[in-house]
């Protein structure tokens, strides 16, 4: 009878049940702020392409971006897409957030994007008073994708002077 009892509530004294409710408390609060305080992903967002980068461990909804003012708004926590032609996709996001870790990548490695392998072919990064836009958002011939964030010295309004620029191309 002494066994059943340790585990019924019902038998506990008021210090076992204090312990036990003190307890629960400090191991459940922390992972309930914790949880609270994660970015919520929208509906929407899980109708996005995903960006998959294994070897910096990052996976990323792209939510595709439209011009505004001539300029594009990368998202706050994922990465942004705008097809400008056929055969050419820019993928931009912020250094802060979800590219992060994209200056770890290497030439030759590959990556996913919209279930498809693509194969880094270049990465450079270029003073942003110097980039030519026009010549990024031009045609390609064969499926190419351009990531693109900040780099170098922080600016106001998350800003920075250099661009991190990684062209790739679709793996056969």
């Amino acid at each position: 009878m002494e066994g059943t009892c340790s585990l019924n509530p019902f038998c506990w004294s008021r210090r076992a049940i204090r312990v036990f409710v003190v307890g629960f408390f400090l191991i459940m609060l922390p992972i309930y702020f914790y949880m609270g305080f994660q970015p919520a992903q929208s509906i929407e967002a899980l109708s996005y392409p995903e960006l998959s980068i294994p070897s910096i461990a990052l996976a990323t909804p792209v939510e595709p971006l439209q011009l505004t003012d001539r300029q594009l708004i990368a998202p706050d926590n994922i990465a942004g897409s705008y097809n400008p032609n056929p055969n050419k996709t820019l993928i931009i996001g912020h250094s802060s957030t979800v590219f992060k870790k994209l200056n770890q990548t290497q030439i030759g490695e590959t990556f996913i994007y919209d279930g498809k392998s693509y194969y880094i072919n270049s990465s450079e990064i270029v003073d942003k008073s110097i980039i030519n836009m026009q010549a990024i958002l031009s045609a390609a011939d064969s499926d190419t994708i351009i990531i693109m964030t900040c780099a170098g010295e922080p600016l106001p309004n998350q800003d920075a002077t250099h661009r991190l620029i990684l062209t790739a191309t679709l793996s056969e």
